[in-house]
């Protein structure tokens, strides 16, 4: 059945009335039965994006645009199914309102389209989980119908962002001049998208935000940032502290991780409305699958050396207050792209940008674990999304990733995407 055919021409006041007691986050009454589902508000939300994110972190570490972008297709699906039942965002892709549909129901059927379409492998975890929550809801016409109409949104998102290029990779060679990209130990290879057919979520061009040129070698800029890092990012630093250490590698997981699992707790805590909390997981999720097209653009288009080849090479540059040292380690261990400008400062500042919009305040408090922590610091707290985003840009500093400049731009680049994002996508339909 066609999406077209669910479309009916009700008021908004029938519509409201209809749906308050699933919008008011207590109870939800399917209709033409007595059954009841309750506690379906930001629980089952939270529930599908661990779903994805559990998945897609087990399919390749993130390594990859495939889980982001997955991330972010469910929670749009699932925004726009809400949306067209109980009009109080703009739309991403469905522009539609429909009644006799159950949001719930329809947001998990869609969920199991694109996840299943996303990772074809998984399907039996991925239908065990939403089966989970929709065997809670009697069988009945409106549920059938609200399936159908959940799958049809999901094969339509699917069908605009065919060839979007997520699994399309550039080429690569790296050049021999003091200053390009040079690939550091454990990688003989980069993760390049096809900028020629990648396509963002939000962005009418990759090179909309691009960064401006990074300091020159012979800087000062560039001499005390080289310095910085050669001292604070060394493998067992003399002059690091102990708690810049635990942050390294406590922010060293990627922003996928991190910006997720922030908001499933926070959106818990906060007892986010089940609208408000999938709105906040798509806004975060879209932004972080452009903000790293954006960055990967600007990185490969100033193609610049990370501080393992710099300092190794530090003699050889143009700068003469730069000392190298041809065994310098850093504390971690480096990934396989160029340095300038810090895509992870990006998505800390990002991410927080998100949130303080979503919230109204950046004084969000939080306390977590961490894949990538040390064993004898797991667990890190703070009261401040701002604070947290500025040591997610210290970490790559310390783990011996970046130069200040790279972390300073980073958070600059994170920050102007993460504004148009909030200013332009998935507004409140009053504004």
């Amino acid at each position: 059945m066609r999406i077209k055919n669910y479309l009916k021409n009700k008021s908004l006041l029938l519509l409201v009335l209809a749906l308050m007691g699933l919008i008011s986050c207590k109870k939800t009454k399917t209709e033409n039965n007595n059954v009841q589902l309750t506690n379906v508000d930001n629980e089952m939300i939270i529930d599908l994006n661990n779903l994805t994110y559990t998945i897609a972190n087990e399919h390749d570490q993130f390594y990859s645009f495939i889980g982001v972008r997955a991330l972010a297709m469910v929670h749009l699906s699932i925004h726009d199914i809400f949306n067209a039942v109980h009009p109080t965002y703009k739309q991403y892709h469905f522009k539609e309102t429909i009644n006799n549909i159950n949001p719930i129901v329809a947001s998990l059927a869609s969920t199991k389209v694109i996840l299943s379409q996303a990772y074809p492998k998984k399907v039996d975890t991925i239908t065990k989980v939403c089966n989970r929550w929709l065997d809670k809801i009697i069988d009945n016409k409106e549920k059938k119908e609200s399936i159908v109409f959940g799958e049809e949104v999901a094969l339509s998102l699917i069908a605009v962002r065919k060839n979007d290029g997520h699994e399309k990779r550039g080429g690569y060679t790296p050049m021999t001049k003091p200053g390009n990209y040079q690939y550091t130990p454990g990688y003989d290879w980069v993760l390049k998208p096809d900028f020629s057919v990648a396509r963002p979520f939000t962005l009418d061009s990759l090179t909309q935000f691009r960064s401006p040129s990074p300091p020159s070698l012979d800087s000062k800029e560039y001499e005390l940032s080289y310095k910085e890092v050669k001292d604070f990012g060394s493998k067992n630093s003399k002059v690091r502290t102990a708690n810049q250490t635990n942050f390294a590698h406590w922010w060293a997981e990627f922003g996928e991780h991190s910006w997720n699992r922030i908001g499933r707790l926070v959106a818990q805590e906060k007892k986010l409305s089940v609208i408000e909390t999938n709105r906040m997981f798509a806004l975060i999720n879209m932004n972080l699958y452009d903000l790293y097209l954006v960055s990967l653009e600007s990185k490969y288009f100033y193609d610049t050396w990370r501080p393992y080849t710099a300092i190794r090479s530090g003699d050889d540059d143009t700068n003469i207050n730069t000392k190298g040292d041809k065994n310098w380690e850093p504390e971690m261990v480096t990934p396989p792209w160029p340095e300038y400008p810090s895509a992870h400062a990006a998505t800390g500042a990002a991410g927080a940008e998100i949130l303080s919009c979503v919230f109204g305040t950046p004084n969000i408090s939080f306390t977590m674990k961490s894949v990538t922590a040390l064993p004898s610091a797991k667990t890190r707290s703070y009261m401040n999304l701002d604070k947290a985003a500025n040591d997610c840009a210290d970490s790559r500093i310390m783990n011996g990733y970046h130069f200040r400049f790279a972390t300073k731009e980073g958070k600059k680049q994170g920050k102007a995407i993460a504004k148009h994002t909030v200013e332009n996508f998935l507004l409140p339909i009053n504004e």
